[in-house]
């Protein structure tokens, strides 16, 4: 996941930033204290995100103490101090998917960048482990939807529905797992999530991918010779992209994750569109500005 899926902090009340605020340095921490120090640094909005879909499923609403940031003292935190399991589950999951990510980056970056994942590859290995000695079942969704996305570039496909279905089946399988109801739209909500975010990436990254030669399905689909798009190629992009959020918004309501609600819903109609707004625009976005 790559940190499109945040709140628009201006549309929350207070209490309901300050809860998200706080769900993102106790995810910090709890990274931290799991896998060692270096793990904060794989620290996402969408592993935030995903943080409370999971408080949400359980139906406990997060706690908090005051304390204060490790790397910056003078800045206040507060720290959740209830949710044990649902830490457990999104750090596994990041981790797992940062091990996927840099034996993805080794197979498809040129010889050059090639060494700097190599040098990754130790760390995300003993993370992994641990990882997949917890949650075995989730290692093997996330492994099988790497194995699939890695079949379906291959066969260099300009179908968007058969691009992004890998990268969204593996984020409602993750969200789904441990729905005590409504399970089929925790699953919807989290595939269409899914289905966005590579959708997001796809467009964000085109420029890039047709200099590396990397495989994007809106070049394929457009059949692109430069980077620069028609106005109707846009309009096409940021219709799809809105169909999918207005799809996962759907999904939401019907999954009846009342726990955190106004920030799941924030996220979705708020987060999610400015977030497309800004890449549209050519903006990139500052990952840890929290």
């Amino acid at each position: 996941m790559f940190g499109y899926v945040r709140v628009q902090k201006m549309d929350l009340r207070v209490r309901e930033w300050e809860t998200y605020r706080g769900l993102y340095c106790s995810l910090c921490r709890a990274l931290s204290r799991r896998y060692g120090l270096p793990a904060r640094l794989i620290l996402s909005y969408d592993m935030t995100f995903l943080l409370a879909v999971r408080f949400a499923q359980s139906e406990t609403v997060p706690s908090f103490r005051p304390g204060r940031c490790p790397f910056n003292p003078a800045k206040r935190c507060n720290y959740c101090d209830n949710g044990s399991e649902a830490f457990d589950y999104v750090c596994a999951a990041a981790v797992l998917m940062f091990y996927y990510k840099v034996r993805d980056n080794i197979a498809d970056s040129p010889f050059w960048k090639k060494p700097l994942f190599y040098l990754l590859l130790p760390v995300a290995v003993l993370w992994r482990k641990k990882a997949k000695r917890l949650f075995p079942q989730m290692d093997a969704d996330i492994s099988a939807a790497m194995q699939q996305q890695a079949a379906t570039e291959q066969e260099n496909t300009d179908s968007i529905d058969k691009a992004a279905h890998a990268s969204a089946d593996a984020l409602g399988r993750l969200m789904q797992s441990g729905a005590k109801e409504n399970a089929n739209a925790v699953y919807r909500f989290g595939y269409h999530v899914g289905r966005w975010v590579y959708l997001m990436d796809a467009a964000d990254d085109l420029k890039q991918d047709m200099k590396t030669g990397s495989y994007n399905v809106f070049v394929k689909k457009f059949q692109l010779h430069s980077p620069d798009l028609t106005p109707a190629q846009q309009d096409e992009i940021r219709a799809s992209l809105e169909m999918t959020s207005a799809a996962a918004m759907q999904a939401l309501d019907d999954s009846r994750l009342t726990v955190l609600y106004p920030i799941l819903e924030n996220i979705v109609l708020d987060g999610m569109y400015q977030s497309m707004e800004q890449m549209m625009k050519g903006k990139t976005s500052d990952e840890r500005s929290l």
